[in-house]
């Protein structure tokens, strides 16, 4: 089984509820620090959820209860249902086999959310041509998170085609060193997207490193 399998029939709803606390369960490592975090997720069209994360194990609640989360985490509807369309196709957005791609890491992993937590403000994440649609997701950190989501008018707005995307996921192209690259654009606070990359970067497979 690849790493990221999503099972046939999945909705928004169980995506965030049911599917990736298993993932994170399975694929978080033991002796993960049990520091405890919160991220606020908010689904346009679909609702909001508190997810509490602490070690392996991660519980959703419906509702944003939490006033001050560790992270909140915004996207559409129509954004997810591309992502479940995907997974049970052609797994554009998925790493291809067990030695690459951090999608749950980046979102769960405790040691990921200490590290881009240590950072402030709003980013914007953006594919601009899926099959003519461009889906976002926006993440809010530090500063950002003494107030309610807002993903208007982020900090710094980072924008690829799905090419690049492949090529960080098959591990060509390091998420450090996506930023300088041609395809990428980057408008706005360009040291809030290092900082992200930088903490997803000692995460990354160890394989993609020695090729640089």
């Amino acid at each position: 089984m690849l790493p990221l399998e999503i099972p046939a029939g999945t909705t928004v709803e169980s995506l965030v509820r049911e599917v990736v606390p298993e993932l994170h369960a399975r694929l978080v490592p033991d002796g993960v620090p049990g520091d405890a975090f919160t991220v606020s997720v908010r689904v346009e069209g679909t609702g909001s959820y508190t997810v509490r994360i602490r070690g392996r194990e991660m519980h959703v609640d419906r509702g944003e209860t939490e006033s001050r989360p560790t992270l909140w985490f915004f996207t559409t509807s129509r954004a997810v249902e591309r992502f479940l369309e995907d997974a049970l196709g052609p797994r554009r957005f998925l790493p291809q086999s067990s030695q690459q791609g951090l999608a749950v890491a980046i979102i769960s992993d405790p040691r990921i959310v200490k590290r881009v937590a240590m950072a402030s403000g709003r980013i914007e994440l953006a594919l601009t041509d899926v099959d003519g649609e461009r889906l976002a997701i926006v993440l809010g950190f530090g500063d950002a998170t003494r107030r309610r989501i807002d993903p208007e008018d982020a900090d710094v707005v980072v924008e690829a085609e799905m090419m690049t995307l492949q090529r960080i996921l098959d591990g060509r192209l390091l998420p450090e060193d996506a930023l300088g690259d041609g395809d990428v654009k980057v408008r706005g606070n360009r040291f809030l997207a290092m900082q992200l990359a930088l903490a997803v970067a000692p995460f990354y497979p160890a394989a993609a490193r020695k090729k640089r």
